[in-house]
């Protein structure tokens, strides 16, 4: 059986960790004691960071991250403030969280394009590249991956300077294009040991061993594998080596030794658990379970599985199915349930083409290419500039005289020109700043037509018991909204989070609203699944008219309940949004079908139905994604659902008033000096 890897790119060039030793982070401490300007120190520190991190000190990794963060939002500086937020993301994305990596290099990209640091812009470029490759979308990952090289190709540096031609070389190799991956590592070896850029190799050589292990040359694979694992020693890198012991013991696994193969998985595991890299841990266990197969244990595989599918749900991990579906075929073939086994090798097959389809390959191979012609386009443009500006030096020697008379006499127009400029350019700042008070005018308009639209306090207090609504948008205008109507079968209510936020989530929000208002109040529809159902239907008309040329999954993600107090009973419907009940002191969770209201998979399918049973003292939380997504805390991480149901069973004794304080506390204290990054809306009411 194939052995299970987990895509073995650690950011490449665009991590840039300085040589973890302690001898480099001596010396990077004493430089930060000689220097005077504040940028360099604060850029040094970054780096100090990420050195503490990889050389496994990561609490004092994180202590000084806050301590610096602290000084450079003091000091307002765009440069430190670019490299500290690049460096948060290669922290989360060595723990596999990628949102909030992704997060963090788009807060470094833009701090890194206001202060102009170009060097900074071409690595928070390319790994904003190797998020979009870990999560698959290898065209989006190419698409940054061009634009960092042509940004140093822009900036007149010598390839692969700042950019690593090892990321192209990764995307073929993903995509099983292994004589353009070839061709990409070759180069990389040629440009990193010209510059003695052993920090580069260990990847140009894991690369290569991925290569040639996937061309069934298992000696040539072992040869540049052990050569990654001990530049990754030279230098101390902790993170590569322990990849590097991984990728060991999967070519031992498929010579089929496998007492060697569980001895450099087992150093690796070691190494993963202290790093808390999970989804390494994740890679491990699947490679155990293959050799459990392929020893015909099939039952002790399966205890490896029982350790996998907790991590791959944690990690949102999809890259790893494809490998899951065929372990599992391989399990139940070994039990002889020939069934089962053919419906995993099914899912397998629906892995496998939707990760490889010759429409993905066919857009890649696109970009390059128009990227490769752009290139020699530019080259060729560059080669004729230099030519004739070789000719045309002599002509300029014999008119610099008259350029000097030129310049005197228009140096008296131009002062004229100027004066003249300045009173236009008053006039045009009066109508620039006019024309945005009209903007924002506007927007606070709109905002007040929401804001009508929504479910007012007296129709809420009308027809609920005891209550409350937090509603935070994140711009002036939302795209998250609340919204309520009586019926004759009970009190109808609903808890929203239309696509976008901002004015673009708004005129969402005021179109799910409209078809609400006709679903229910015209059309008397009043089960909740048939008025998702309804809304749905209604919403992709509209937002895929016959003949669009390009298709549109916008909608929302909802959670409509219909409370009957008199019956004692809650029905619901909820489309990508669960929510919670607490009772006697214990949190259920209210399970959503996991579709949205909009164009997208499983559309055809209709809403479950729900009904629950009330008790008098239940109190029912419903609420969109902002609150548990806002970044925050002494790390910078996500707040989460399990804090949030932690911080609600904590509080969900006291009244609503308070709970409603209290959580609004909650969220601006977690949340601190960072942006809030999306619309929040929280709505609780107690039988």
């Amino acid at each position: 059986m194939k052995s299970i890897l987990v895509s073995l790119i650690i950011l490449v060039c665009f991590v840039a960790i300085a040589q973890n030793n302690k001898r480099d982070i001596d010396s990077i401490e004493n430089r930060i004691k000689m220097l005077s300007d504040k940028n360099e120190i604060l850029i040094d520190k970054a780096g100090l960071v990420m050195n503490y991190f990889s050389s496994g000190d990561q609490k004092k990794a994180n202590q000084l991250y806050q301590q610096t963060l602290n000084e450079a939002l003091t000091q307002g500086s765009d440069l430190g403030l670019g490299a500290l937020y690049h460096c948060k993301g290669n922290l989360f994305y060595y723990e596999s969280q990628f949102d909030s990596a992704l997060y963090y290099f788009e807060k470094a990209l833009v701090y890194r394009k206001k202060s102009g640091d170009n060097v900074g812009i071409l690595k928070t470029t390319g790994n904003i590249g190797s998020i979009y490759f870990m999560m698959t979308n290898y065209k989006q990952a190419l698409i940054y991956y061009e634009a960092t090289q042509k940004k140093e190709a822009e900036l007149k540096y010598e390839e692969g300077k700042y950019f690593s031609i090892n990321n192209l070389g990764y995307i073929y190799a993903r995509l099983r294009m292994y004589t353009k991956a070839l061709h990409y590592f070759k180069k990389a070896e040629g440009v990193y040991l010209k510059n003695s850029k052993n920090d580069q190799l260990i990847f140009t050589y894991d690369g290569l061993s991925t290569v040639y292990k996937e061309l069934d040359k298992p000696d040539s694979a072992l040869y540049f594998e052990f050569k990654s694992k001990d530049l990754s020693e030279i230098t101390n890198d902790q993170t590569s080596l322990n990849y590097a012991l991984t990728s060991i013991g999967i070519l031992y696994q498929r010579k089929r030794d496998f007492i060697k193969a569980k001895a450099y998985f087992n150093q690796a595991l070691a190494l993963a658990r202290k790093f808390n890299d999970q989804r390494l841990q994740l890679s491990i266990y699947g490679n155990f379970a293959a050799i459990a197969l392929e020893q015909n244990l099939p039952d002790s595989a399966m205890q490896y599985v029982a350790l996998i599918i907790p991590l791959q749900r944690a990690l949102k991990d999809n890259s790893s199915q494809e490998d899951l579906a065929k372990l599992f075929a391989e399990y139940y073939h070994k039990k002889k349930d020939f069934e089962k086994a053919y419906d995993y090798i099914q899912i397998y097959d629906h892995y496998k083409d939707s990760l490889y389809n010759l429409e993905t390959t066919r857009q890649i191979t696109e970009i390059q290419e128009k990227y490769e012609t752009d290139k020699k386009e530019k080259e060729n443009q560059l080669l004729q500039a230099d030519n004739t500006m070789y000719r045309s030096t002599r002509n300029y020697l014999l008119v610099i005289l008259g350029i000097a008379l030129l310049g005197i006499i228009g140096a008296y127009v131009a002062y004229k020109k100027i004066k003249s400029a300045k009173h236009l350019l008053e006039e045009q700042k009066e109508l620039i700043e006019e024309k945005q008070k009209e903007i924002l005018d506007s927007i606070h308009y709109a905002k007040r037509i929401q804001f009508a639209l929504l479910a007012s306090d007296t129709l809420l207090t009308n027809y609920l018991p005891e209550h409350f609504v937090l509603f935070k948008p994140k711009d002036v205008v939302s795209g998250d909204f609340y919204w309520a109507c009586p019926s004759p079968e009970g009190f109808i209510y609903i808890t929203a989070d239309c696509t976008g936020h901002g004015v673009p989530g708004a005129f969402m929000s005021l179109l799910n609203i409209s078809k609400l208002s006709q679903t229910i109040n015209e059309s008397k529809i009043y089960r909740c699944d048939h008025i998702l159902n309804a809304i749905r239907s209604e919403i992709i008309k509209v937002l895929n008219p016959h003949g669009s040329s390009e298709e549109s999954k916008d909608g929302m993600d909802a959670v409509v309940c219909k409370l009957d107090l008199k019956n004692m009973k809650l029905e619901y419907a909820a489309a990508n949004n669960s929510f919670y009940i607490i009772r006697d002191n214990n949190l259920l969770v209210c399970k959503a079908d996991k579709m949205s209201v909009g164009k997208g998979f499983n559309d055809s399918l209709p809403f479950s139905y729900n009904e629950i049973a009330l008790l008098k003292g239940d109190i029912i939380y419903t609420f969109t994604d902002g609150f548990a997504d806002q970044f925050g805390g002494p790390l910078g991480k996500k707040y989460k659902y399990k804090a949030f149901e932690e911080f609600l069973l904590s509080i969900h004794q006291k009244n609503l008033t308070t709970q409603k304080e209290l959580l609004l506390q909650s969220f601006n204290t977690w949340k601190g000096d960072l942006e809030q990054v999306d619309d929040v809306c929280v709505l609780a009411v107690k039988v």
